[in-house]
């Protein structure tokens, strides 16, 4: 696949090398010539041009892209009017890294729907994990105020129903699946350990040591699982 990654600090260079290295074709745009330096042996090219010019942004192979990164961290106006021009010359599915609430605002309004948030999905796999500990296996933000979590069952809960458990009702969060580890050999004979997921959640299903649980909810309500 081909992605044009616009703005190349330290998202958007993690972002183009990351697709990069499992195998798309990724252009870097940015005004900075150092920058553009700095991943053009890691990147599959490297373009310095001003993306508030619209006729130099007009000379990238913007329809021949699946999908457009904007990824400026500081600079609002910068942000703003790449953006703009770029819904105007019917640029392909854009992604853009939102600065502030009014910043999110704007390019809403002129018909981004993707936008990413890196800051604060640190600050909540961070606050997740020091609320969880060693529990903590995982984070991902669905909403601003849903969000799904992999935490190790907790020792009270091994050896008892989900139905006795109850997460939802005693806990306000929703068990969505289970992995559970199995013991098995690999092909030169070594044991490891592998996940089965368990989709299909009933009331009889007894939780098990070293069994991960993932589930749906508001952070706020996960202190209670947390104490336990």
């Amino acid at each position: 696949m081909k992605y044009l990654v616009i703005g190349l600090g330290n998202l958007g260079r993690a972002i183009a090398e990351s697709l990069t290295r499992i195998g798309n074709e990724v252009i870097g745009v940015d005004v900075d010539q150092h920058k553009i330096e700095a991943v053009k042996h890691t990147i599959s090219g490297a373009i310095s041009l001003d993306t508030t010019d619209k006729d130099a942004l007009n000379t990238l192979p913007l329809n021949e892209m699946d999908a457009i990164f904007v990824t400026f961290g500081k600079d609002f106006g910068t942000s703003i009017q790449t953006v703009a021009m770029l819904k105007n010359l019917d640029a392909n599915k854009l992604v853009v890294r939102g600065i502030s609430p009014i910043h999110e605002a704007v390019i809403r309004s002129i018909g981004v729907t993707e936008i990413i948030t890196p800051e604060d999905d640190f600050a909540g796999m961070y606050a997740s994990q020091s609320l969880f500990g060693k529990r903590f296996k995982q984070w991902y933000r669905v909403t601003d105020t849903h969000h799904l979590y992999k935490i190790k069952a907790p020792a009270t809960f091994v050896g008892q129903t989900l139905q006795t458990i109850d997460l939802e009702e005693n806990f306000g969060v929703r068990l969505v699946g289970i992995e559970r580890p199995k013991e098995e050999r690999n092909l030169i004979g070594l044991k490891q350990i592998q996940f089965s997921v368990i989709s299909k959640i009933t009331g009889d299903l007894t939780i098990e040591e070293d069994d991960l649980l993932i589930l749906f909810g508001k952070m706020e309500v996960l202190h209670k699982l947390a104490e336990i």
